[in-house]
């Protein structure tokens, strides 16, 4: 197993996330809100298995969701709501918010 970090970014207001992992809820906050000084809402993390998943993240506050293939060993993934879609993108491991 390894870990994954999930950093919930912008666009969040009091909104309630849920991540699943291969179709399991691995995590769920709620309450989410963006912090206009970080531009970040929260992080989370979540136990991958060995080869490969796909990461899912709903926002049931927005009727929002989306899915992401990963492979590898991925270190972060990167959540927004963008245009009133979801966004997930691949990170390095290395976003550093001040």
């Amino acid at each position: 197993m390894q870990e994954l970090l999930i950093i919930l970014q912008d666009g969040f207001v009091s909104d309630d996330v849920t991540v699943t992992v291969n179709g399991k809820e691995a995590v769920s906050e709620h309450g989410v809100s963006t912090k206009m000084l970080l531009g970040m809402a929260d992080e989370v993390t979540v136990e991958l298995p060995a080869k490969g998943a796909t990461v899912g993240v709903e926002v049931s506050s927005r009727k929002l969701s989306a899915t992401k293939k990963l492979a590898g060993k991925p270190k972060s993934l990167i959540v927004s709501i963008e245009d009133g879609e979801l966004v997930l993108r691949e990170g390095t491991g290395r976003e550093a918010f001040l």
